[in-house]
């Protein structure tokens, strides 16, 4: 399975680069990847006219299953009620047909409205239980804009996922795979509780950190192991993580998860 991870376009700033973005999208064509996953930030302002903009660029990319989601700075300005109209569901699940068999791939919307600190939050705890839990047809992989862990080289965290500890019980309870996030626009990778957490930098925007510069991930993965890739947009490639497809299982952790995390009902539901 091929994975094209980009994030933080950034459509609406002044440091927005298309040509970045159109070398982005020329090259992931090329690479056929079988998902491209968007990790939010499509936009500066959340502004209709930078969605429309941004999905104008999105529409080239040639993948049948693009998947994209919101992020923090797509929920100013009421920037969701856009999203909507122009991307359809903030949040969803669906199977994506891989060499090796059946991925399931899920979006979660963990933004707020004009905040700049995420959070997936207990009424969403459930619904992911019953998409992951189970599923034994391939790989598990969730789609988050907010980081989940603190990334280095990108200075003080002040607006990480909020219930970060709780979601992270969760994905290891459920075996989760693989999360792609974005957010702080430097590219990074843990493992943790065999849990691969994939950080993407911003793909087309010069808000970079430090030494950092626009670039984007592609995600190879088999039977046997997994591949990261960063790439620079129409310039130099370099790995950035390689690790077993299984992740080790020498640890065992005694307490049941509802001891820690309880799953909340919505308030319509029996």
């Amino acid at each position: 399975m091929r994975i094209v991870q980009m994030s933080d376009i950034h459509v609406g700033t002044s440091l927005f680069r298309p040509d970045l973005l159109e070398a982005a999208i020329e090259e992931t064509n090329a690479l056929r990847p079988d998902l491209v996953a968007i990790a939010g930030d499509l936009t500066t302002d959340g502004y209709r006219w930078e969605f429309e903009e941004a999905k104008g660029y999105l529409d080239r990319i040639e993948c049948e299953n693009v998947c994209v989601i919101m992020g923090n700075h797509d929920a100013r300005s009421v920037g969701y009620r856009h999203f909507e109209d122009i991307f359809g569901m903030r949040e969803w699940s669906r199977v994506v047909e891989v060499p090796e068999g059946e991925a399931k791939v899920v979006g979660l919307d963990s933004t707020k409205p004009d905040l700049d600190e995420g959070e997936v939050g207990r009424e969403h705890y459930a619904w992911l239980d019953s998409e992951f839990r189970g599923w034994e047809r391939g790989p598990k992989i969730l789609v988050v804009h907010h980081h989940i862990l603190a990334v280095p080289g990108t200075g003080r965290d002040v607006n990480n996922l909020r219930d970060a500890g709780d979601v992270m019980a969760i994905l290891r309870e459920l075996r989760v795979d693989m999360v792609l996030a974005g957010h702080r626009h430097v590219p990074w990778v843990w493992s943790i509780s065999g849990v691969r957490i994939v950080h993407s930098g911003t793909v087309s925007c010069m808000r970079v950190r430090g030494t950092s510069p626009p670039t984007y991930n592609v995600i190879d993965l088999d039977e046997e192991s997994v591949r990261v890739t960063l790439r620079e947009p129409g310039g130099k490639e370099e790995p950035l993580a390689s690790f077993a497809r299984q992740a080790p299982s020498t640890s065992r952790f005694y307490p049941d998860i509802e001891r820690y995390v309880r799953y909340d009902k919505l308030p319509f539901q029996p």
